[in-house]
């Protein structure tokens, strides 16, 4: 299975993703620990959402100059997602036909600053990795990061400064500069980002553009990028894409599948590879089967945090029937989750219903309940239909009377 491709955001941990475990430099046969941040955070359970998936795949992949391999791969990872401060990690157990193996570990953490201004906010980001391939010694990366996110209702974009240490076969201390821009258009994301890498005598400059589109139950996302230079000369460059599809069948299940090219990465120590891969993911807690997009979790990360236009959200509930239907008005929303006493806090993802309407069918007993609704991975409010209640955890829980 292929390594995935470098990861865009210090605000997500790419390790839920499959294919974490195959961030390998097989050319000098050291692996080098995948590196990610993670959009996790400590809060109050209406104000985040804890995610812990367990990944099972295989892999075809054809690494540049090299024979095709095939390979098993086994992950997990754990991440808490709130509403500044975040922590999280991964592991993945890799084995090739060969025989050969790699284990890999990482940890990571972003902070978001609270809103002091409608346009702006800034993050912090570490994140750091070990990993081990056959024989060869533990290597493993440092790397900070800062950035400056610019935002309106709709679109946004950043500015991002990174650098740390390498060990191993990418030993060095690494630059890397990138802005982005992006777009939400209902259950579309658009990101575009440039970003120019420097790791000793080593340059290049990357182009790329990725399209997720977000219809329960799919996910489907398409990459596809250039690289118009390097020096040295002699290393990859060229175009390259990729496409990813996750196919939920239930709440716990999907189905994850994905195919295409992706280029070398010095920093990571990837090298440019063909793969395709299949595989499935059990979520053990968390409403979303897992976003395959750094930068669709860094937007969301940075939502959060922006000013809240989605309480015009309003909540109904069928005066009869059981289980009964739970409906959220959201117009322009793109995703709508809801979550309370009566689905033991945990997040339920709404389907979309009529125009500006989304549902769910869940068994509710009569009398007080408290609920919360979140709009497109945003900080959870109290819906209009519902009386805000200060909770015993902070900040508000809305109560509705079911007769």
């Amino acid at each position: 299975m292929p390594s995935p491709r470098r990861v865009e955001t210090g605000a997500y941990l790419e390790s839920g993703n499959h294919r974490l475990a195959l961030r390998v430099t097989i050319r000098r046969r050291r692996a080098v620990a995948t590196l990610a941040a993670c959009c996790s955070c400590f809060g109050s359970p209406l104000d985040a959402q804890t995610t812990a998936t367990l990944d099972v795949s295989a892999s075809f992949v054809e690494y540049d100059g090299f024979l095709p391999s095939g390979a098993a791969v086994f992950s997990s990872a754990l991440r808490h997602d709130g509403r500044s401060v975040s922590a999280g990690g991964a592991a993945g157990w890799t084995v090739f036909e060969s025989g050969n193996q790699i284990l890999q570990a990482t940890a990571a953490a972003a902070w978001l600053n609270s809103p002091r201004s409608d346009r702006w906010r800034l993050e912090l980001a570490a994140a750091s990795g070990i990993s081990k391939y056959a024989e060869e010694p533990v290597s493993g990366h440092v790397l900070g990061r800062t950035r400056l996110h610019l935002l309106r209702e709709r679109t946004g974009g950043w500015l991002s400064i990174a650098t740390g240490s390498s060990s191993g076969d990418s030993a060095g201390v690494p630059l890397e500069l990138s802005a982005a821009a992006w777009s939400l258009q209902e259950d579309l994301t658009l990101v575009g980002t440039i970003a120019a890498v420097r790791l000793a005598q080593y340059r290049h400059m990357d182009l790329q553009g990725t399209a997720r589109w977000t219809r329960a139950p799919v996910e489907l996302e398409i990459r596809f990028g250039a690289r118009p230079w390097t020096r040295p000369t002699a290393e990859w460059s060229g175009l390259y894409g990729d496409a990813s599809l996750l196919l939920s069948l239930g709440r716990r299940i999907s189905v994850a599948v994905g195919g295409g090219s992706y280029p070398s990465d010095p920093i990571r120590g990837l090298l440019a590879a063909r793969y395709v891969n299949a595989g499935i993911r059990v979520r053990f807690a968390g409403a979303d089967a897992g976003q395959t997009s750094a930068a669709a979790a860094t937007i969301a990360a940075v939502r959060r945090l922006a000013p809240d236009d989605t309480r015009r959200a309003r909540l109904e509930i069928a005066p009869s029937g059981n289980p009964r239907t739970i409906r959220v008005y959201a117009p322009g929303a793109r995703t709508v989750e809801l979550m309370g006493d009566f689905t033991d806090w945990q997040p339920v993802a709404l389907m979309r219903g009529d125009v500006g309407a989304w549902e769910t069918r869940l068994p509710l007993a009569a009398g007080v309940h408290r609920v919360n609704v979140r709009i497109d991975g945003g900080g959870w409010i109290v819906p209009a239909g519902a009386r805000p209640e200060s909770s015993e955890f902070g900040g508000q829980v809305g109560v509705v009377v079911v007769r």
